[in-house]
């Protein structure tokens, strides 16, 4: 078989733990090469086989014999249409190791509205005792979840625990597990936008979703509706969810992706007490790191003995 050299790209957001290095490191001592790369020696890189990271343009360049490439995020639509990027080489994701962290994240957002926090923050702030009566119940209302992946699926987990109904869409219909009530493909988004009092969006960035939550989705959206987005910034047109905010079409939203990060000072968004932004951070979390360390490592095993990769990007579709 040879050597199969794996070079393991680190940077600010992409660690491994020392522990799982060492592990991985005497494992396959006879077998891989690991190598840290410093983003300027890019010599190192000319015969590796496999990346695990996100790797820039030029060190894609630089590795003509890669073969597979291993992303420590659940997003993948950046390198699967790279340009740069040849069509053999195998992209897999990180899906399946932000579930929890994610659903959590979800959670908080739904509770902090229906339960007015943003509004209790402010009186915090202010020293203002004064009690809302406008709240919400999860026992009595219907959750929309627009992307039943990995995280979507653990979020309708736990709100069908909270007593909610829960509408899903996702691309491909094959069955409804028991955690939800409804299953739609993508010509059924419109109905659940209808019907919904939250609106969860976990899907990803790829040409069929590009701007899918437009003006006319957003007016046949549920009046007093909230929009939660964890997906991708790029699914919402802007400009139309800043006019359902004006016209107070919809009751508010919940941002933790918007379509440019970080998000410009400058932005409208910023300005709205019914608006909770939360940078980006859902997949932040110690679970997720365990469970993506396990999941390279199990990838690098069957990468090494000509095994199945797992979570596998079908690069045409973008996920």
């Amino acid at each position: 078989m040879g050597v199969k050299k794996i070079v393991l790209g680190f940077t600010d957001d992409f660690k491994l733990s020392k522990t799982m290095l060492e592990t991985i490191s005497k494992t396959y001592r006879d077998q891989i090469l690991f190598l840290k790369t410093d983003g300027e020696n890019f010599e190192q890189l000319k015969d590796a086989d496999a990346f695990i990271g996100w790797p820039s343009d030029q060190m894609i360049q630089a590795m003509p014999e890669l073969k597979w490439l291993q992303l420590p995020s659940a997003g993948a639509n950046q390198f699967a249409h790279h340009p740069l990027l040849k069509e053999q080489v195998i992209v897999t994701n990180a899906s399946g190791a932000f579930g929890a962290s994610g659903a959590e994240h979800i959670l908080a957002l739904i509770l902090s509205f229906a339960r007015q926090l943003p509004l209790y923050v402010r009186q915090t702030e202010k020293h203002v005792w004064r009690e809302e009566s406008d709240v919400r119940q999860l026992d009595e209302s219907t959750v929309g979840i627009i992307g039943l992946g990995d995280i979507g699926s653990e979020a309708a987990i736990r709100l069908k625990a909270f007593g909610s109904t829960v509408l899903a869409v996702k691309r491909t219909v094959s069955n409804k597990p028991d955690y939800v009530d409804d299953v739609y493909d993508m010509e059924g988004l419109d109905t659940v936008l209808q019907e919904s009092d939250f609106i969860v969006n976990v899907l990803p960035l790829t040409a069929e979703t590009s701007g899918l939550f437009d003006r006319k989705r957003f007016s046949l959206i549920k009046k007093g509706a909230i929009f939660i987005n964890v997906g991708r910034g790029g699914t919402v047109d802007e400009q139309a969810l800043l006019e359902a905010l004006n016209s107070g079409r919809i009751g508010g939203a919940g941002l933790d992706v918007t379509s440019i990060e970080p998000l410009p000072e400058t932005s409208e968004l910023w300005r709205f007490p019914n608006v909770v932004i939360t940078s980006h951070s859902l997949g932040v979390g110690s679970g997720k790191l365990k469970k993506r360390e396990e999941l390279i490592q199990r990838n690098i095993e069957n990468y090494l003995l000509g095994k199945p990769l797992i979570n596998v990007v079908n690069r045409k579709l973008g996920y």
